[in-house]
């Protein structure tokens, strides 16, 4: 591949990776108009850290409010009970405020730190599953919480006299492990019809895990109508210019839609996610608000939010009956298939169609393997060997085109003389020139165009994928973090990212050199840019890129060492 091949397939890299960011960083959707009282209300009732806390802090930073009609009364004289019900693979706390799941705890996932298990939803202003009327100022409603086996019975009574039966049942199942059934019973008791309005079921918190986790993939997601929508953090911020920092757009307290057939939403970290999915019904809208954090003593941003449902009509003595999904795990491709209701929009992978097809195909193509291999590592290794061995005979083909190339460099160098004064006659010529000898410049934009949707796989498919985590390899302790073996002055330093870069270097030294000197000076860049923007990425990229690097340089000495082919005109 010539140096220009070279520049278009690192370009169009980094052009992808770049808008990636932006893309995640600020959301498709405007925010539904907010009333100058509720922004105020949202802004008061913000959550007002994300940090792991314990339940009762929880309940105490929810502010006290009235009770209203349908509504029960604030929580903040009922002390909080807490019962922790599992199925092997996850135990489950609920909570009597708000009758949900106030935390979960996934047994066979490692936390943030050695030895301790994945925990999500801790630290949320509600529990998962947790009926509100107003989310920005909503308390949680006391329940009475009762155990029955693998059921968990959550019950209440709101004004005017609705009874309200939450029952959640565990799935033993292990490969339905991470979803749970929920019923919600409504029950007019009251000797009035009741017109009960649209209601939101709280669907989770997510934020950072380590502090080298990818901020981008934090958000709240739903599935409505056709396609998902994605919001991070980041959209609640005030927007400002670059650099400058002069602010162009407030701060919004909330983001609220109404786009109806909602078939799941939820929020997800890089790796993890909790939902909720409506069954023989969907919702009419969503809701979600930044909740502010802390990590390692640095401030970070969360996100929680809501399922909106429509409301409904009572008349005295009718029952209602409501059901859900609520799937909190892991967000692999497979147990989100499982579900149904295109709940694989969800993962990263699905977001666009390069990641949908390249990336899942490598996904399970990496996960078949490591069934024989038993190490991700290796898996990577061998399907990188596998997918160049595939390229090997176009690559091959364009390395020959390459040195044909090369032959008539002096050539074209002569028609640019001579025609230096009359650029367009001088394209004409050099065009003539190549089909005179059945050359094609445009041999070396084949292996770069299957390239490009291939690097997009794995750098999709290596930043999500759940089974990475905490998978060595040699040094690397975690394949889906960086691989840092010490810190310099503070600064970490990471081997994989420096070894990928130096075989870049090596492969450009070893590429026919060829264009005008900008061209040079970009190809010196890139290593650089590659670092910046896969130093603090999954090792698992890395270690791709890095064999990748390796196997391409090895093309390149058999190419090398292979005779010059013979340029001949062809005949008429």
């Amino acid at each position: 591949m010539d140096r220009k091949s070279i520049v278009g397939i690192g370009l169009a890299i980094l052009v992808f990776v770049f808008a990636q960011h932006q893309q995640l960083k600020h959301q498709r959707l405007n925010p539904a108009p907010a009333t100058p009282s509720t922004s105020s209300e949202a802004q008061a009732s913000t959550t007002p850290s994300a940090a792991p806390t314990t339940a009762p802090e929880t309940a105490a930073a929810i502010p006290a409010a009235p009770a209203a009609p349908l509504e029960a009364a604030p929580t903040a004289t009922v002390p909080e009970e807490t019962q922790v019900v599992g199925n092997g693979a996850v135990d489950y706390t609920f909570t009597n405020l708000g009758g949900g799941i106030a935390s979960l705890k996934l047994l066979n996932h490692q936390g943030a730190q050695p030895g301790e298990r994945m925990v999500l939803n801790n630290g949320a202003s509600h529990p998962i599953g947790a009926l509100v009327l107003h989310p920005e100022k909503a308390p949680n409603t006391p329940y009475t919480v009762t155990v029955d086996g693998d059921r968990v019975i959550c019950e209440t009574t709101v004004p005017p006299g609705i009874s309200v039966k939450k029952t959640y049942t565990l799935n033993r199942d292990p490969k339905a492990a991470y979803r749970l059934g929920l019923e919600v019973v409504f029950q007019n008791k009251s000797a009035g019809a009741v017109d009960y309005p649209a209601y939101y079921v709280f669907t989770g918190l997510a934020h950072l895990l380590h502090g080298s986790d990818v901020p981008m993939y934090i958000g709240f997601d739903y599935f409505a109508g056709h396609s998902n929508s994605f919001i991070t953090p980041n959209w609640f911020d005030a927007g400002r210019i670059p650099l400058i920092g002069i602010e162009t757009s407030a701060a919004k307290p909330f983001y609220a839609q109404s786009p109806g057939n909602v078939l799941w939403a939820g929020v997800r970290n890089q790796y993890f996610t909790t939902m909720l999915l409506p069954e023989g019904t969907t919702g009419q809208g969503v809701w979600a608000r930044q909740v502010p954090g802390k990590l390692d003593e640095h401030d970070v941003k969360g996100i929680e939010g809501f399922l909106e449902m429509p409301g409904f009509k009572l008349v005295p003595g009718e029952t209602v009956r409501k059901n859900f999904t609520v799937y909190s795990g892991p967000a692999e491709l497979e147990a989100l298939a499982a579900l149904g209701s295109n709940a694989t929009a969800m993962t990263y992978l699905d977001r666009w169609w390069i990641t949908r097809t390249v990336g899942t195909v490598l996904l399970r193509s990496m996960n078949t393997l490591q069934g024989f291999l038993h190490s991700y590592a290796w898996a990577i290794i061998v399907l990188t060997f596998i997918v160049r061995g595939l390229l090997w005979p176009i690559q091959g083909r364009a390395n020959r085109s390459m040195k044909r190339m090369q032959l008539l460099m002096p050539k074209q160098t002569e028609l640019r003389d001579k025609y230096k004064d009359d650029p367009a006659r001088m394209n004409q010529e050099v065009m003539k020139l190549y089909k005179q000898y059945g050359v094609n410049p445009l041999s070396g934009c084949l292996p770069m165009l299957i390239q490009i949707p291939i690097f997009i796989g794995f750098y999709s498919m290596l930043g999500t994928a759940v089974e990475l985590r905490n998978s060595s390899f040699l040094w690397v302790h975690d394949l889906s973090r960086p691989d840092t073996i010490f810190f310099l002055a503070g600064f970490p330093v990471n081997i994989l990212p420096i070894a990928m870069a130096l075989t870049m270097v090596w492969q450009m030294q070893l590429t026919p050199k060829a264009g005008d000197p900008s061209q040079q000076k970009i190809m010196m860049l890139m290593p650089l840019i590659f670092v910046v923007f896969t130093y603090n990425f999954a090792s698992a990229l890395a270690l791709y890129y890095t064999v990748q690097n390796l196997l391409s340089i090895l093309q390149l000495y058999v190419t090398r060492n292979q005779p010059m082919p013979a340029l001949e005109k062809t005949k008429k």
